[in-house]
């Protein structure tokens, strides 16, 4: 009898070091705001705006798939789409043109953090989905949180710069 209480208290603690491990991995207050639409998901809301330079807005698009792709649990990047896309916005484009554009998207994307893509994790399907108004078809939705835990310590991260390919 004393060994099955001693195997209840084990499962119980190791149930609970379970929930807390699920609740640890975003900050609380950012799980009400985590959804797939703009008007409670500020980051989907705000990297969904159209910028004042349709270059600008499609490069930036088209890092955004990328970053969503990689760094998101069991999204995949459709490269297809996104070289049509690509090809469609940008294949008129000088070298300068693109130099310029690819600037200000960049800047766009300068304060990037862990939260910016857990809240885009979690839309990617409004985005990038069949009907996604960024680049639709672009990225499977995959798990919806990023691949890697939060760490405090170190939220915010490079992003790659745009080379035109």
């Amino acid at each position: 009898m004393r060994a099955l209480g001693f195997a209840a208290a084990i499962i119980v603690s190791m149930a609970s070091m379970f929930c807390a491990e699920a609740a640890d991995k975003f900050p609380p207050f950012w799980l009400k705001s985590m959804t797939n639409d703009p008007a409670t998901n500020y980051p989907l809301k705000k990297y969904s705006a159209s910028l004042s330079d349709p270059a600008s807005t499609a490069i930036r698009n088209i890092m955004l798939a990328r970053v969503v792709a990689s760094e998101c649990q069991s999204a995949r990047l459709s490269k297809a789409r996104v070289k049509a896309y690509r090809d469609s916005m940008l294949g008129s484009l000088s070298p300068d043109e693109m130099k310029a554009a690819s600037f200000m998207a960049g800047s766009e994307l300068r304060s990037f953090n862990y939260e910016v893509l857990a809240h885009l994790c979690a839309g990617i399907d409004y985005q990038f989905g069949p009907k996604g108004v960024l680049i639709a078809g672009a990225v499977s939705p995959g798990k919806g949180e990023p691949r890697y835990p939060y760490d405090p310590n170190r939220p915010y991260f490079h992003l790659p710069d745009f080379t035109g390919e």
